[in-house]
């Protein structure tokens, strides 16, 4: 695809006035939401509820739930992430490969959705008409025109990208493009409130080659679920196991809604309705959280359920061999609620080049320190500086958005090179996890 360049009066208006938009992001998002979902209400099915609102509404949910598809992402945890994306992208399109790293991150969970080309022009027109209902005067013919080429050019540079994906994955051995059933083989309740399912494809054929790290999206029919575009849900899951094993594994933990908010919808029909046997569809696997070639030690560090990504990572690098020391750091609230408990310690066990670390954040009775864990209360700094063999490591996190915050200050206050941090988030954040040093 030969790609449209902007003239500098352009990016130059774009930059200019990318600020107004930001101050005005959130009121902006809940118009474009309002009118598009009156016009369109088949499309709500790839906006996730809870980022349609704004302040401790978007924050809440699950970490590992959290709906990865929004357009352009969930970069903006104050109803702002149309704007927020839009902006930091739009400001710098006279510099595309700086660009492309954002873009990409976001078109793996676009293309996660089968989302198409044909979408992109629908967004734009009830993004770029909320802009000037909101700005009123403020948004000149001039400016909504600089807006107006800006998005075209980054529409098509997400169409371009997802393409590219979408076919990569439908031509590796075993792969499809859009979404193709998959039969629960088994259902394992790995701790008090989470459960492994193992799935195959209902054709027999093969299971197609992935990355560990990477996360695969379910579309199920909720009972009892409805809004305007059906009860149809799209929800990602990381995959929790490496690859090679002949099945897809996700480790889903039930979330229960708090102060009043309801139970996560996919969570509970996942552990409430899913048997073994049943057949859901399922995307291909995509996600850029994977593990770079490194010879430095790796270093591993999860919270609550999004342990499940970095086990996969964990289980991959010994899978490959790798035998430089690997530290293991987790995060969990007592015994009851550590899934993949044994695993993990089975391979700890099997190779002497891990260590583990196990913090606890309210052990139970049973719990016993030394035995089930090293570390009572949450693991931030001090257990890092204690405990990490240097800081020339290649560090992997994921987990709760506060506790991944606190990570990347930690290991910004320890020294570690940013191109040395590793992370995915499941929830609405910025474009960087911002180091939490305050």
């Amino acid at each position: 695809m030969s790609r449209k360049t902007l003239s500098a009066e352009t990016v130059a208006i774009v930059k200019a006035t990318a600020p107004v938009l930001a101050e005005h992001g959130a009121t902006i998002i809940r118009h474009f939401y309002r009118n598009l979902l009156h016009d369109h209400p088949a499309l709500e099915l790839l906006f996730n509820p809870a980022n349609q609102g704004t302040g401790e509404e978007k924050t809440r949910g699950s970490q590992q739930e959290a709906f990865r598809g929004d357009f352009f992402g969930q970069e903006g945890a104050r109803g702002a992430a149309l704007t927020n994306v839009l902006n930091g992208s739009m400001t710098s399109l006279d510099d595309l490969p700086a660009v492309k790293a954002t873009v990409m991150r976001i078109a793996h969970r676009h293309a996660s959705l089968d989302i198409r080309p044909e979408h992109y022009p629908i967004i734009g027109q009830y993004f770029l008409a909320s802009v000037k209902a909101i700005l009123g005067d403020v948004a000149t013919d001039e400016i909504m025109a600089a807006w107006r080429e800006a998005y075209d050019v980054l529409a098509n540079l997400f169409i371009e990208v997802e393409r590219d994906l979408m076919q990569k994955n439908a031509r590796t051995p075993g792969g499809w493009e859009g979404f193709r059933p998959f039969v629960v083989r088994r259902k394992v309740q790995e701790s008090e409130d989470a459960a492994s399912f193992y799935l195959s494809p209902r054709d027999g054929g093969p299971v197609p080659h992935y990355e560990a790290g990477q996360y695969v999206t379910f579309r199920v029919e909720v009972p009892g679920f409805s809004r305007r575009g059906g009860n149809t849900v799209y929800r990602n899951y990381s995959l929790s196991t490496a690859p090679g094993k002949g099945y897809f594994r996700v480790t889903i933990k039930r979330e229960l809604g708090a102060k009043g908010n309801p139970d996560g919808v996919c969570s509970r029909f996942f552990h409430e309705h899913v048997q073994e046997g049943d057949v859901l569809d399922v995307s291909s696997p995509f996600g850029e959280f994977t593990l770079v070639d490194s010879p430095r030690p790796l270093v591993f560090i999860g919270a609550g359920i999004g342990i499940t990504a970095v086990f996969s990572l964990f289980q991959s690098a010994l899978d490959r061999g790798i035998d430089q020391p690997i530290h293991f750091f987790q995060m969990m609230r007592d015994g009851r609620h550590h899934p993949l408990r044994r695993e993990i310690e089975a391979l700890a066990q099997r190779h002497p080049n891990v260590t583990l670390h196990r913090c606890y954040s309210q052990p139970s009775a049973e719990d016993e320190l030394g035995r089930d864990y090293e570390t009572r209360g949450r693991l931030g700094l001090g257990t890092l500086g204690r405990n990490l063999p240097g800081t020339d490591c290649e560090f992997y996190f994921t987990g709760p958005i506060p506790f991944m915050r606190g990570i990347r200050g930690a290991l910004h206050l320890l020294g570690v090179a940013a191109d040395r941090v590793h992370y995915e988030c499941y929830g609405p954040h910025g474009p960087e996890i911002e180091a939490d040093v305050g």
